[in-house]
């Protein structure tokens, strides 16, 4: 019997083995911290290649995205960082406010970091597949972020359960972030950028 290599079993094998390498990779390069934004944009760059069925050369295309646009996609990702450890580390201060003044007060944070985590699922794909300085593209991010307001939920939702299994299920932590930039960069692909060329 003749094994088909163009099925959809192989086809899903050939994913499943960027999704492992691209995960290495993303956690090699990120090692040094302040990386971590061009080492995500190339993460989804390559991610993009593997959705559309493209065979790629995993390290040149990720280390060729990696260092194009090196220095704004290093002081977004720094951005990123810093606001979302500075809404972790500030939860308790809003936390201790919310008890002693208003409750309003701690809502208004949950919103802030609602808001906060529908950005992030925008903010590298569309530093991969736009052009613009820094704050053209944050505002893009945050804009489409709304405005696509259904499926920024669902990919928060889908992203949530990647995370929790991935605690669950330990030996899942090696396909962790790539799985969830694969899912995410789907619905982005389908959803978000044909909705933009339809208008």
């Amino acid at each position: 019997m003749k094994i088909k290599y163009d099925s959809p079993f192989w086809d899903r094998m050939g994913k499943l083995y960027y999704i492992i390498v691209l995960n290495f990779m993303w956690i090699l390069f990120s090692v040094p911290l302040i990386t971590i934004g061009p080492s995500t944009v190339a993460l989804h760059h390559c991610m993009f290649y593997v959705i559309k069925g493209k065979e790629i050369s995993v390290f040149k295309e990720f280390y060729h995205a990696f260092k194009e646009n090196f220095v704004r996609n290093m002081l977004i990702g720094l951005i990123v960082a810093g606001f979302g450890f500075l809404l972790i580390f500030s939860q308790n201060f809003y936390i201790e406010m919310a008890t002693s003044i208003s409750p309003t007060i701690y809502y208004f944070y949950i919103f802030v970091a609602f808001i906060f985590f529908m950005f992030l699922v925008y903010i590298f794909p569309v530093l991969d597949t736009f052009d613009g300085n820094i704050l053209e593209l944050l505002r893009l991010s945050l804009f489409l972020s709304i405005k696509n307001l259904p499926m920024s939920i669902l990919m928060l939702i889908i992203d949530y359960f990647i995370i929790y299994f991935c605690q669950i299920v330990i030996p899942l932590v090696f396909i962790g972030a790539a799985f969830i930039v694969f899912v995410n960069n789907r619905i982005f692909l389908k959803r978000v950028l044909n909705s933009m060329v339809s208008e």
